[in-house]
């Protein structure tokens, strides 16, 4: 009596087929080799997760913060002195210099030992310092300056000689706050602005004695202040 088996279809065939390769590979591979094998298996998983662990430790800039535009700026002092007759009659070509006295809190434009623009400041806060000194405005920025530490528009900015501090438009809240840099007021800044120019000198002076004044000029004198 006869028996007839039914063939495998071809696809399960062909999976069997593929199954019984795998089986003699693996049985054909030495030991030593099975076991590089997974050592470089190992060895590739442990790369991976030691740079995963360098990548947490390294840690994320933060963006910088976009600069806003400013239409008002604090000023609680309001009472500058603007000589607008010997603004206007001083030729360009006229001597002239800013004095900035630091225990006053006040910065004064001298043409022809003359004070033509008496304005308050606000200097470094305790903690910072402005520096002392005789500087040439080397840098004039009416607009458009942004500090590249703290990321604010520093309008009508004078930079002092070759330091990273300036005069320009600022807070005044009635003391010494800024980082640094020589704050005026937004009333003051544009006149002071137009006229000074590249090359004026800036004295930055814990104290003022006026002795160079043609005609003695009397000032508000506020308690002094120092920084040091």
């Amino acid at each position: 009596m006869f028996h007839f088996t039914h063939p495998l279809p071809l696809r399960r065939r062909s999976l069997l087929a593929a199954t019984a390769l795998m089986l003699v590979s693996f049985a054909c591979v030495s030991p030593d080799a099975e076991a590089g094998l997974f050592k470089k298996i190992k060895e590739k998983r442990q790369a991976k997760a030691a740079e995963a662990a360098r990548a947490a430790e390294v840690p994320k800039e933060k963006p910088k913060p976009i600069p806003q535009h400013r239409s008002n700026y604090t000023d609680s002092h309001k009472d500058a002195y603007i000589n607008d007759q010997l603004l206007a009659g001083a030729s360009p070509t006229a001597p002239r210099k800013i004095v900035v006295d630091i225990g006053r809190q006040r910065a004064f434009l001298v043409i022809h030992g003359l004070v033509a623009i008496d304005t308050a400041v606000s200097s470094a806060r305790r903690g910072k310092r402005t520096p002392r000194g005789t500087f040439k405005i080397t840098e004039k920025v009416k607009s458009g300056k942004v500090s590249t530490i703290y990321h604010v528009y520093m309008p009508y900015w004078m930079r002092l000689g070759q330091t990273t501090e300036g005069l320009h438009v600022g807070d005044l809240p009635g003391y010494p706050a800024s980082a640094g840099c020589i704050r005026l007021p937004q009333t003051v800044a544009p006149i002071l602005f137009e006229h000074t120019g590249i090359g004026t000198p800036v004295e930055v002076v814990d104290s003022w004695d006026e002795k160079e004044l043609m005609i003695p000029y009397t000032f508000r004198r506020p308690a002094a202040y120092t920084d040091t």
